[in-house]
């Protein structure tokens, strides 16, 4: 899998930026730190951290949010698929959660489908 520039700015960006509520989350560094994860862009929001293979133009036709997010918060953290669509599990522990989406990953995980 090739690295995606865009995708490590943007993880450096969250993981080592300016402090805001995601500061120190075990979540955030427990998704920074697996291989596959650090592929997608990150976008911490409303409690959650969501993953989405584009984040800039262009984007394809149609765009999806097809990835698993973690409910961040807990223990316990809950993974969800998108749109709070359906409950994939909890876990005790943030590297757990990780875990959980990464198995939980559609198809190809290539952070953008015309790679």
């Amino acid at each position: 899998m090739k690295e995606n520039i865009e995708a490590a700015e943007t993880w450096r960006d969250l993981v080592h930026g300016a402090p805001n509520w995601w500061s120190g989350d075990p979540v955030v560094t427990a998704a920074y730190e697996h291989p596959t994860l650090r592929t997608f862009f990150p976008l911490p929001t409303h409690g959650t951290l969501k993953f989405f293979r584009t984040a800039r133009p262009p984007y394809p036709a149609v765009r999806t949010d097809d990835l698993p997010f973690i409910v961040c918060g807990g223990p316990p953290y809950q993974v969800y698929t998108p749109g709070y669509e359906r409950l994939l599990g909890e876990a005790t522990t943030a590297a757990e959660a990780v875990e959980l989406v990464v198995a939980s990953l559609p198809g190809s995980t290539s952070p953008d489908p015309r790679d």
